[in-house]
Formats: structure tokens, sequence, C-alpha cells
């Protein structure tokens, strides 16, 4: 797990990274895949798409939608304790790529506020923004990553 020290940048959570926080929770349990495909980061949508090429090459009666499927079912036992109740840190850490780590504790009923350093369960979503041109202007979209990239500390 990470600490506040190896992240570039500490910032208040903002109402767009509260909002997409918990519509994927909630997309994440509904049987939408379709929108829980649009939530998804790009970079990992081309991890989803090369996994099942390859598991495809392997099995030709593999079908994309059953596949992706598979995996969203592997993301949720990842959110399963947060899926109810869920407790959102109010702080975002920015790694030096501009990925935000958003914090989740299960079980909340109540605000709870921390003056000190305290030791949780956190159940990290990973945040990144893609940028998009329509009608020549830029537009920005949070998107979730689903895999922590540690190619990043990889030396060779």
């Amino acid at each position: 797990m990470l600490k506040n020290a190896d992240f570039a940048l500490i910032k208040e959570l903002t109402p767009e990274q509260h909002e997409i926080t918990f519509k994927f929770i909630d997309v994440l349990f509904s049987e939408d895949l379709s929108s829980f495909w649009n939530m998804i980061s790009d970079i990992d949508k081309s991890r989803f798409y090369g996994l099942y090429e390859a598991n495809k090459y392997h099995d030709s009666d593999i079908v994309l939608t059953e596949f992706l499927k598979d995996i969203r079912e592997d993301i949720r036992d990842v959110y399963v304790k947060v899926r109810k109740n869920t407790g959102l840190s109010t702080t975002v850490r920015y790694t030096r790529e501009g990925e935000m780590y958003l914090y989740l504790f299960e079980n909340v009923k109540e605000v709870e506020v921390y003056t000190e350093a305290t030791e949780k369960v956190v159940y990290p979503l990973i945040l990144t923004s893609e940028r998009h041109i329509e009608n020549e202007q830029f537009f920005e979209t949070l998107r979730v990553r689903i895999y922590d990239d540690a190619f990043r500390n990889v030396d060779l």
C-alpha cells in the first residue's frame, strides 16, 4: 500500500470525483455492461481486449461480452465490501503521472473524522483523466483505472 509520502500531491475531493466514485460502484454491481465498459479507462479497455484476443486464440468460441462479465465479476469481488454503506475519504492522492487514488471504506454509517494518523482498511479506487476533442475543443473525462501500473517502477 502506498503511503502519503509516495504521492506527488494531496488535495481535497472534488464533486466530480465524488460523483464518479459512487456511480462506478452502482454500475459495477448492476447488470449494465455497457455503462461499466464506458467508465473504464482506455488503457484498461485495451488490456481487457488484449486478454480477450489472447484467449480467443486458444478458444475460438469465446464471446467478448461473456469474457467482460467474468472480468467484471473479479472486480466486484474486490469492491463487494464497499457495495453498501460506502465511506469515501475527502482526500485525493495524486501520482506523478496525474492518476488519482481515492480511498473507500466499508460499513460507514455516519461521517467519521480523523485528526491524527489512523490505520483502517481501505479499498483504493484509481481515477485517470482522459482527453478528447469535440467540435475543436478539448474535453477531459474521468475514467476508472482497474490495474495499478507496477511496470512504472521497473528498472532495466
